[in-house]
């Protein structure tokens, strides 16, 4: 029996090891897969070039305009500016003018102490367009004739700068609001009888064109 086992035994056919794909991998290079090759910024341009020379075409046309409103703008400002100075000379010089006559009035009017009727030439001068206020002192500063009856009584310098009674010609300057101060002498035969002072507003101006 024991014999007969060990024939059977040798005499059975051997199974076949099935080898194991993960002990056939251990001596191989692992396997590298092949990237697509990379597209330069240059063939993506060539590509979409239809689509670059419309981009650059509206950045074109878009950088031309934005250029002239700049430059519009500026010419517009520069124009102004120049209008502005120019307009400005024109009225220092029109109410040196004016107020020559006026000076010379009511100096007359001070020597005879008529003082009614400077304030009557006063009244009827500030319904001149952009004219504000009229006063007269004396030579001491006291305002002894004004379009606004407020004044009357008080020190010019209490309401206009201390150079105003001191002025030895006619004088313009621009208040910080603007408007226009003017400030002339009224000289008697021998001496200093007061001060005429005056205040206007600019004329309004613009550039735009009128509406038809």
């Amino acid at each position: 029996m024991t014999t007969e086992k060990n024939e059977s035994t040798e005499n059975a056919p051997m199974k076949e090891s099935t080898p194991d794909p993960k002990n056939e991998n251990l001596g191989q290079e692992p396997i590298k897969k092949e990237l697509p090759p990379k597209k330069s910024t240059l063939d993506i341009l060539v590509r979409h070039w239809r689509l670059v020379g419309v981009l650059l075409l509206v950045l074109a046309v878009a950088g031309t305009y934005l250029w002239k409103n700049i430059a519009v703008s500026r010419a517009k400002a520069q124009l102004i500016h120049q209008a502005a100075t120019v307009i400005a000379a024109h009225n220092e010089s029109w109410l040196r003018l004016a107020v020559v006559p006026l000076v010379w009035t009511v100096r007359n009017e001070m020597m005879k102490g008529n003082y009614d009727q400077i304030n009557q030439y006063l009244a009827q001068f500030v319904r001149e367009p952009n004219l504000k206020e009229v006063l007269v002192t004396r030579a001491d500063g006291r305002i002894v004739a004004a379009t606004d009856k407020k004044r009357e009584g008080a020190m010019v310098t209490d309401l206009f700068p201390p150079e105003v009674p001191k002025v030895d010609t006619i004088t313009v300057t621009t208040r910080p609001d603007g408007m226009f101060l003017v400030a002339a002498p009224i000289m008697g035969l021998n001496d200093k009888l007061g001060v005429l002072v005056l205040v206007a507003s600019p004329p309004d101006y613009t550039l735009e064109t009128p509406s038809r």
